[in-house]
């Protein structure tokens, strides 16, 4: 409150106005993190201890100058905007938020590396136009998010290489039982091309699982891909369906959107997600219906220029503490042996891969829900002359 406004008080309301004035001060000074107010020529017109601490600098020599000169001359100057003359520090956000009249956050970093989070909220004051700048050197919490970072990683890797180790060596622990009973003199022709059959029954599995973590890493060679239709996918994944699942007591039925707009892409690995969805459902409603009827659901749509494929079924539905795991590889719900955990794994990469997403859900009714969305090809609307 400056003296102008304390005119015609009586000496009480002055004391208070007083007390006021001085608890502001103090507040203002024992927050902990560097502040200050500047007005639009960038002149600190207030800064509190931990500023002028931050700056190296008395706090009686702070207040009057341009906070960007103060910056540049600390022992922890930021980068300085290109121009003839000097000015705000690169990366400053004080005119954006200015001219949208908006609370703004930046992140600068000083010569030596140290990394300072700026909040700026514009206000005004007298039909003055002033900013409240708050800092806070974010260096040490940014090397942390990288460690750790780097931590769940290394984790994942783990994870990733005792999945790979479980899951190959069953196949090759009976290669190696098989070859050794191969070996021996007794065994007859017919049982040799039946142990035969079996080396290489084991050996397509350790390929299947080898190529379902090429693909998860990314590392397969890149795919054709071109208009698909995703409604033309499921009817063609559907055709094959007794045969793919087996002679299972399950009722599959569509719900397929006429004038679906195509999808950029590869069909046959569009078919992919859509067997492993399939499958997931299948093996669900077989766990909790061993001797029942269970349904599927599947259904496809087109909104916010997005082609969306839907798979609902009403088996066990999913847990909530699995939820969040459910993409990762070699997490799985089944008993062991009946799944290797990267069938979703997969069908995620390639969902990323084809620039879409996919979520699970549990329904309200029971069951699970899965859904998949793609971006659509753009229709080209069609003008006089011009092509269709």
């Amino acid at each position: 409150m400056t003296q102008q406004d304390t005119r015609g008080l009586d000496d009480d309301t002055m004391v208070l106005v007083s007390v006021a004035k001085r608890q502001w001060e103090r507040t203002f000074d024992a927050i902990s993190e560097p502040l200050m107010i500047i007005d639009e020529a960038y002149n600190v017109r207030r800064a509190n201890l931990a500023l002028a601490d931050d700056l190296g600098a008395a706090v009686q020599g702070v207040v009057g100058r341009r906070c960007f000169e103060l910056r540049a001359a600390s022992p922890r100057p930021f980068g300085q905007a290109p121009g003839p003359q000097p000015g705000p520090c690169e990366g400053c956000p004080v005119e954006r938020a200015r001219q949208e009249k908006a609370g703004r956050i930046a992140e600068l970093e000083t010569r030596g590396g140290r990394v300072y989070r700026i909040h700026v909220y514009p206000f005004e004051d007298n039909n003055e136009q002033l900013s409240i700048c708050r800092y806070r050197d974010v260096t040490e919490e940014r090397t942390l998010a990288r460690q750790l970072s780097h931590a769940e990683k290394l984790a994942a890797i783990g994870r990733l290489a005792g999945g790979v180790a479980h899951e190959i060596n069953n196949p090759l622990g009976g290669i190696l039982a098989f070859t050794q009973i191969l070996q021996r003199s007794d065994s007859t022709a017919e049982e040799q091309a039946e142990y035969l059959a079996e080396i290489e029954k084991l050996a397509l599995r350790c390929k299947a699982i080898v190529q379902s973590l090429l693909r998860f890493a990314r590392q397969s060679p890149s795919t054709i891909r071109g208009p698909v239709m995703l409604n033309d996918v499921v009817n063609e994944a559907l055709r094959f369906s007794p045969y793919k699942f087996g002679a299972r007591d399950v009722a599959i039925s569509t719900h397929l959107a006429a004038s679906l707009p195509p999808l950029m892409g590869n069909a046959n690995q569009i078919e992919q997600i859509l067997i492993n969805l399939l499958s997931n459902a299948v093996d669900s409603i077989s766990t909790c219906r061993p001797e029942g009827r269970g349904c599927i659901d599947i259904s496809t749509r087109f909104e916010d220029e997005q082609v969306a494929l839907e798979i609902r079924d009403d088996g066990a539905g999913i847990k909530e503490a699995a939820l969040e795991k459910l993409f990762d590889p070699f997490f799985t719900t089944k008993d062991e042996g009946r799944g290797t955990g990267l069938g979703l794994a997969v069908t995620y990469a390639i969902v990323q891969e084809h620039g879409g997403k996919i979520s699970a859900a549990n329904h309200p009714a029971g069951g699970a829900v899965f859904t998949v969305t793609f971006p659509a090809i753009p229709r080209v609307a069609s003008g006089r002359g011009g092509r269709r």
